[in-house]
């Protein structure tokens, strides 16, 4: 079978704790000139005092640092679209986003709006089916959570109304990312399973995935052994742990550079949007359903998968799915995570509602290597209520 991948990679990762303070020594050295403006969430920034310390690395270094606060989680294409003016205005030359996912996402999407102009829509790929084209303004990304990966992908996830839509292209790749695991020690409990989830889930539906290559599986499986190892520790608070998933997390967002996600992504957006289930939980919601008919549907895969990450032999596909399962059964009682839709909240007469959502990413659920018909949504469904397996 021919050997074929098509990959993208940031220019620069400079991974270490303290890192943070070296990103206008950084920027400078891969050639960024002029503005920065800074995009960040609502609080963390500010109070951590890692806003200032951000802006003192880049004036140090003689850029100018125009600050761009209040990206509220899953951010708007509204919230976007004003940071695009802003930087237009401020005729910023790069744009750095710290925070979580949704500050970076937001940091890629301003790149883009304030490039080319016109409204967030006219760049989602979900519509527009045509990747974002050079030129961009450059962005460093900077996480403060270990799961989204976006330091190091193409894509941005805005939401428009109760819908998640998709930036995607080269272009919006970080050209700098700088992960520092001190950021972690801020992050709460609750916090750390949630993202953490969300990296599990684009490991494993990056390699459950018709668009999988050999390259992109190393990433996944490397990215699932580091997350089933630091998992509980990080939780508790551990900071090598932490540390280590932040390194899992960026490996999982190289997985998805890829083949990107599936059904877990499909699924969950809904409940993100109309009941603001944290991005990573809503993924976790659904992941053990879709685990397991992946795995039906590629037990080879899933054999090789388990000897690798548990680095033990087991005897068939269904043993190695039991082995899978259990994990992130185990993950969830040790995090305090909802084993169910029921547990989370979400009403029984969301069910169709659930379903009809979820094949509007009908490209996600194509990407299962049998496309998942709408019984077999049903199905995820039905057992996501009752927390089966």
């Amino acid at each position: 079978m021919a050997l074929e991948f098509d990959m993208i990679f940031t220019r620069r990762v400079i991974f270490g704790r303290g890192s943070v303070e070296r990103v206008g020594e950084a920027a400078a050295e891969i050639g960024l000139k002029g503005k920065a403006l800074l995009v960040t969430g609502r609080r963390f920034a500010r109070t951590s005092g890692y806003l200032d310390k951000i802006r003192e690395s880049l004036e140090s270094r003689g850029f100018g640092v125009e600050v761009f606060e209040g990206v509220e989680p899953n951010p708007s294409a509204e919230t976007v679209e004003r940071g695009a003016r802003v930087a237009r205005e401020a005729e910023v030359d790069f744009i750095v986003g710290f925070g979580g996912g949704s500050a970076m996402d937001a940091a890629k999407a301003i790149s883009v709006i304030a490039s080319h102009g016109g409204r967030a829509e006219d760049y989602f790929f979900d519509l527009t089916h045509e990747p974002v084209k050079p030129p961009v303004l450059p962005v460093v990304a900077i996480p403060t959570t270990c799961g989204t990966g976006s330091e190091v992908t193409k894509y941005s996830v805005i939401s428009k109304g109760l819908e998640k839509r998709t930036i995607l292209g080269e272009p919006i790749t970080p050209v700098l990312s700088i992960l520092d695991a001190e950021t972690l020690k801020f992050a709460p409990k609750e916090l750390i399973a949630h993202t953490v989830m969300d990296a599990v889930s684009h490991a494993v539906e990056a390699y459950f995935n018709k668009y999988s290559t050999e390259f992109s599986d190393i990433f996944a499986v490397e990215a699932l052994k580091i997350i089933f190892q630091n998992f509980v520790r990080g939780y508790e608070g551990d900071v090598d742990s932490r540390e280590r998933l932040l390194y899992g997390s960026m490996l999982a967002g190289l997985a998805i550079n890829i083949p990107g996600t599936t059904a877990a992504h499909a699924l969950g957006h809904y409940l993100t949007e109309k009941y603001g289930i944290p991005h990573g939980l809503a993924n976790a919601l659904f992941l053990a359903q879709v685990l397991e008919k992946s795995c039906k549907l590629m037990p080879e895969k899933t054999i090789r998968l388990v000897e690798a990450v548990e680095k033990k032999r087991v005897r068939d596909g269904d043993e190695a799915a039991g082995i899978l399962l259990e994990r992130l059964k185990e993950f969830k009682e040790a995090s305090n995570l909802p084993m169910s839709l029921i547990d989370a909240g979400v009403p029984e007469e969301e069910f169709d509602k659930i379903i009809e959502e979820g094949f509007k990413y009908r490209r996600l659920l194509e990407k299962i290597p049998k496309p998942l018909t709408r019984e077999d949504v049903k199905e995820i469904v039905t057992k996501a209520f009752r927390g089966e397996p």
